[in-house]
């Protein structure tokens, strides 16, 4: 079908709403910049010595070892024991919290000595003691980050801690102000673990149940460590973050003035850019950057993030035993060919998104030489012929986002799918997702399917690759929809079977190679993320994911 008509019919269904969605990403900033400078607007000056900014509390600080940078108040209140660069690359030599860390190259024990005089900011010391309660109290939490608790549960003993057989995990042994964390198995991330994971002072959630943890009256008024500390909160409304005086490394001259925002989702984010009060912030949502061109005194940074729309693919065969509508490459393959998603991304997401061909984001993590896939319905229907498909057979869509804009890129995909002879029944599906989209088949290998759909629209938001491709391991808990395959079981095995980086690497990107060719899921797009920083800020080199902590030297701005 003609681009012009996919346009058509996407300007009489989509209210330029951008197909927004959640979580984070690891690639740094594209370089990509929106200067919207020598417009007629002029932007109001804020208080001389205040930042602004959103993601304020509105009931509770959100604890920081869930998300662990989404919040403004997460990334400059707690202090962490290591440092990642703009790329979230944990940055050798010394760290944040630690003065040095030493790693084994074989992964077996990860240690740190922690910075003399280091404290929280009510004065008291920070110990290293402290550090292990952290790690032991964190597991039993319900509110850690995936890739905390894996890293965490590969530390030797930490089975007999979390069954109760063992008052403490064994593999952390503490002498002085040194820690050392003694693994049993690789955690592939536990560099990158550590450059997020914020401690916590011990004597004030130690007889807090972990189960509670969030409910913990902390979180009115946390104490952290980092290079601001809590003001003044009146939640809801505002709350005011003052230097911290006693961080290692510098101090700011500055305060953070917070307005309330839930989530990555902020309102007020063009009314406050406009009205001067947002000196810093970020946004998904593209109608936020239109409506900000030729306001003067403000720059927008494009930044690519890990965060992926793709169809998951049930290859499972059916209920009944016979084989299921995508289990061949070719209907996937063709499938993918069959979507103009360059189009979609250009002419409706005006830009916002960028056509995906692996679940990696574009940058140094992809492998170079990938199919694109380009848009190409003879193609499709080529592969379709040497199938055999029926065109009369139809595939079961589901959906679990409500917004008006996924019912309205499902009906396209319909239509460019209908072009090349497949049927395609699209539904939004309610209740209990876990049953209804990830139940794994009793056969993890065989089947038949424990789930009723095809194809399922879903979206994966990664701090780790590991988070992209580990659920689609033989036998894991949530894989609902790919068959045990030895050669996809042993690229997996691979990304996971070393701490060292680059070794890492070069597994991913064969993995990503083969995740290509066979298409065991069907990448659709990209989300960037859009970063604003106003003119009164001064002293921003390190432009990176800010759902995330890096190396940003936040206390060496200068604001006007």
């Amino acid at each position: 079908m003609k681009k012009k008509l996919f346009s058509l019919i996407f300007a009489a269904s989509i209210s330029m709403a951008l197909l927004a969605g959640c979580g984070g990403g690891q690639e740094a900033a594209t370089g990509t910049e929106i200067k919207a400078e020598g417009g007629t607007e002029a932007m109001p000056a804020g208080e001389a010595g205040v930042l602004y900014s959103n993601g304020g509390p509105t009931e509770f600080f959100e604890t920081p070892w869930l998300n662990p940078g989404t919040y403004m108040y997460n990334k400059t209140l707690y202090a962490r024991l290591l440092l990642a660069d703009e790329n979230l690359s944990p940055i050798s030599g010394e760290g944040e919290l630690a003065s040095s860390y030493e790693m084994a190259e074989d992964g077996s024990y990860l240690k740190f000595t922690l910075r003399d005089g280091i404290t929280w900011h009510d004065g008291a010391p920070i110990t290293a003691e402290e550090i292990q309660w952290n790690i032991e109290y964190a597991l039993k939490t319900t509110v850690l980050n995936s890739v905390f608790r894996s890293a965490f549960e590969a530390i030797e003993g930490s089975g007999a801690y979390l069954d109760g057989s063992a008052e403490h995990i064994s593999g952390i042994v503490v002498d002085g102000n040194t820690i050392t964390l003694n693994f049993d198995r690789v955690a592939p991330d536990a560099l990158l673990v550590f450059t997020q994971f914020a401690p916590l002072p011990k004597k004030y959630l130690a007889d807090v149940d972990p189960v509670s943890l969030q409910q913990a009256e902390y979180f009115q008024h946390p104490i952290g460590s980092g290079p601001f500390k809590v003001e003044e909160v009146q939640m809801g409304n505002y709350t005011i973050l003052a230097p911290f005086e006693g961080y290692y490394d510098g101090v700011a001259n500055y305060k953070i003035h917070l307005n309330p925002s839930a989530g990555d989702s902020d309102p007020n984010f063009v009314t406050n850019a406009k009205a001067g009060k947002l000196d810093y912030a970020y946004t998904k949502n593209i109608a936020d950057v239109q409506a900000l061109e030729g306001q003067s005194g403000i720059t927008l940074d494009k930044v690519d993030v890990r965060y992926t729309r793709l169809f998951y693919v049930n290859k499972f065969p059916n209920a009944d035993g016979t084989p299921g509508a995508l289990s061949d490459i070719r209907v996937r393959q063709a499938i993918a060919y069959a979507i103009d998603m360059a189009a979609i991304c250009e002419g409706v997401m005006n830009g916002a998104g960028v056509p995906a061909n692996s679940l990696t984001p574009d940058g140094s993590d992809k492998v170079d030489g990938l199919n694109n896939y380009d848009y190409n319905p003879e193609k499709a229907k080529q592969l379709l012929a040497e199938v055999g498909w029926d065109s009369n057979r139809e595939i079961k869509v589901v959906y679990y986002y409500t917004d008006q804009a996924t019912q309205d890129l499902m009906a396209v995909i319909q239509q460019y799918l209908a072009e090349v002879g497949i049927k395609m029944n699209a539904s939004l599906v309610e209740g209990d997702l876990a049953t209804i989209l990830w139940k794994a088949p009793e056969d993890p290998v065989n089947g038949p399917r424990a789930v009723d759909w095809d194809m399922c629209y879903a979206a994966n938001a990664a701090l780790s690759l590991h988070e992209y491709y580990d659920r689609y391991a033989t036998g894991y808990s949530i894989n609902s929809h790919t068959p045990g395959d030895p050669k996809l079981d042993e690229l997996i095995a691979a990304t996971n079977a070393s701490a060292d980086a680059e070794v890492q690497k070069k597994a991913f990107f064969e993995l990503q190679k083969y995740e290509n060719e066979t298409l065991f899921e069907i990448p659709l797009y990209y989300q960037p993320i859009y970063l604003l920083h106003s003119d009164r800020v001064e002293g921003i080199e390190a432009i990176g994911n800010p759902q995330f902590n890096f190396n940003w030297g936040v206390q060496n701005w200068v604001v006007k």
